[in-house]
């Protein structure tokens, strides 16, 4: 074994006689666990030979064009460095992204050659290679007992985390790849079939064969799905660690660290309110503390939302509606928009809130779409559910619409549906040049456009991200997700490409690193319903039993999808920074059942 490596078999030898798999005890332990939390800026510098073969032309046509392309953004190497010079290298997986911030996983090795290595070295740093591209990584959180470390990198915008659709899928002897990649970023692959057998009934094994640089890469099989994370090979084959056990130590041991790590220190960023510390004007992408009170907002009952508790020191309002997000409009992501999609989506979006008498029960965003020549906003139909039923809409509402002029007016409810929560509503003597098109034809771009306005301040907002693939654990299995991070004002908002081009209506899903969004294609099927059909009478006001009267082909839900929305509350910062993080730990547990 090269030095610094964690030795995976010797020490499962080792321990089969205690049951004990790859542990330190708590004694041990204190001592070993040590982590780098900083680093900084290296040159990337190969040092020394690492035999690396490749087989990749023997079975790389078997797999799609798409498969292959997938695979290939899912995994990288990891240098560590002193100075100029390299110590260790090894593989790792892209497992979560959080905007443009990406969480690797790789085997413990990497750890263990950094503990090693700090005795003599004072200029430590961990380089992420993918393909062209060297950044600097940080190691975080790990898991000696199930031979895992987490690295976050930045800027890596082709990554692609892993997707854990199918962890528990497990074909023995059916074919799979190995991938991993090397100093200078090029990937390597080598295949080989399933064993049946397992270590300890926790380890898994392969017939892959490869060297050293493939420890902490990732194992497929040849339909894309993720198995497990390669460790070691031994002269039966590949040792991994099954892909259900790396969900599980994601969730229950890595991502559980940072609930408890970051609520802390992410609650620091959360105080600022209206100028930095520097006396500067907080920048768009600042963490936004909304504190309400009755001097800048008025009477918090009338807006929906508790009156704070007598013992009130430090706390927040959190979940509220005119908690903002991204950019603000002629800033940052929009100076990248051409001035007419920016004045077009200026024009069109709109907040809207609904009221019972004075008291404003809801507050979300919506679009002028074409629809029927008039005047037509396509918003959530969250605006109208009862809080106390949510498959009802609430009895007496009115409803007021902010204008991009800021000018309110009355809004009309014309269709509903409350299954995949659209609704359209109406406006009188309001002309709008440039509707939104919901075109009959699928997009093709890259950069994606959330954006929102605030229904109290007029506070037009967008944010910027990426498509990207993940399990659907709402209830409504045709909603996906983009990179682009909202909050509840977002709700009913567009998903436009940077073109102007309509891709969908934004959601909340919490729990989930980005934002959740209807496409396009389900929204068409809808408004062509409601024309058909006129006011939707979906079901018979929320009755379980009941079965829906109208769904979209391919549909097989039998009741109607829930849509929650965290309700406002006053909290302490640190403690909401927990339910956030703690509610990513549940949506990745639900993916497990």
């Amino acid at each position: 074994m090269r030095s610094g490596r964690y030795d995976l078999i010797s020490n499962l030898k080792r321990d089969e006689k205690t049951d004990f798999v790859m542990t330190y005890s708590k004694k041990h332990r204190i001592k070993e666990d040590i982590v780098c939390n900083e680093g900084e800026i290296a040159e990337s510098l190969v040092s020394g030979d690492l035999p690396c073969e490749s087989n990749q032309g023997v079975f790389w046509s078997e797999l799609s064009g798409e498969v292959a392309s997938n695979l290939s953004k899912s995994v990288v190497s990891l240098a560590l460095h002193d100075g100029n010079t390299m110590l260790f290298v090894c593989s790792g997986i892209a497992v979560h992204r959080n905007g443009h911030v990406i969480k690797l996983l790789t085997s413990a090795s990497l750890l263990k050659a950094f503990n090693d290595a700090r005795k003599d070295h004072d200029n430590l740093k961990v380089e992420v290679h993918h393909e062209d591209t060297v950044v600097i990584g940080f190691l975080r959180e790990y898991n000696l007992d199930h031979n895992m470390a987490a690295v976050i990198v930045e800027n890596l915008p082709d990554l692609r985390p892993v997707p854990f659709n199918n962890v528990q899928k497990f074909v023995p002897h059916s074919k799979v790849v190995a991938l991993g990649r090397d100093i200078s970023g090029k990937l390597m692959t080598t295949s080989g079939v399933l064993i049946g057998e397992s270590y300890n009934g926790y380890l898994m094994s392969s017939t892959c064969k490869f060297s050293e640089v493939y420890e902490g890469g990732p194992l497929f099989d040849f339909d894309g799905d993720f198995l497990g994370m390669n460790l070691s090979f031994t002269t039966e084959g590949t040792v991994f660690v099954p892909g259900d056990r790396v969900l599980d130590q994601l969730v229950n041991c890595i991502l559980d660290h940072e609930v408890r790590f970051a609520a802390r220190l992410e609650a620091l960023k959360e105080v600022w309110v209206g100028e930095s510390p520097s006396g500067e004007m907080p920048s768009s992408h600042q963490v936004h503390r909304d504190v309400l009170n009755k001097d800048r907002y008025g009477d918090l009952e009338s807006l929906g939302y508790p009156e704070p508790p007598k013992s009130k020191d430090g706390m927040i309002l959190a979940y509220t509606f005119e908690e903002p997000f991204g950019d603000i409009f002629g800033k940052g992501v929009w100076s990248e928009l051409s001035e007419d999609v920016a004045s077009s989506i200026c024009e069109n979006t709109v907040a809207l809130a609904s009221f019972n008498g004075d008291k404003r029960t809801f507050a979300c965003t919506g679009f002028f779409i074409e629809w029927n020549e008039c005047a037509t906003i396509l918003t959530s139909a969250n605006l109208l559910r009862d809080s106390s039923d949510e498959n009802r809409i609430a009895e007496n509402l009115s409803i007021e619409v902010l204008l991009p002029n800021n000018l309110r007016t009355v809004g009309t409810v014309q269709h509903y549906n409350l299954h995949y929560n659209v609704a359209l509503v109406s406006v009188k003597d309001h002309c709008v040049r440039q509707p939104v098109k919901i075109q009959p034809y699928g997009h093709n771009c890259r950069k994606l456009l959330a954006v929102g306005r605030i229904f109290e301040s007029g506070r037009l907002m967008a944010a910027r991200g990426q498509q990207f693939p993940t399990v659907v654990t709402h209830d409504c299995k045709f909603l996906s997700y983009s990179g682009c991070t909202t909050t509840k004002a977002g709700i009913g908002g567009p998903l436009l490409c940077f073109d102007g081009t309509f891709v969908g209506m934004n959601f909340y899903d919490e729990g989930v690193e980005g934002t959740a969004f209807l496409s396009w294609c389900e929204i068409r099927e809808i408004l062509k319903y409601f024309k058909t059909k006129g006011a939707v009478a979906e079901h018979s006001h929320g009755n379980p039993s009941d079965v829906l009267d109208w769904k979209i082909a391919g549909d097989d839900s039998v009741h109607p999808d829930r849509w929650p929305v965290p309700m406002p509350y006053w909290t302490l910062p640190e403690d909401l920074v927990q339910r956030k993080l703690a509610a990513k730990i549940r949506r990745q547990e639900a993916i497990l059942c």
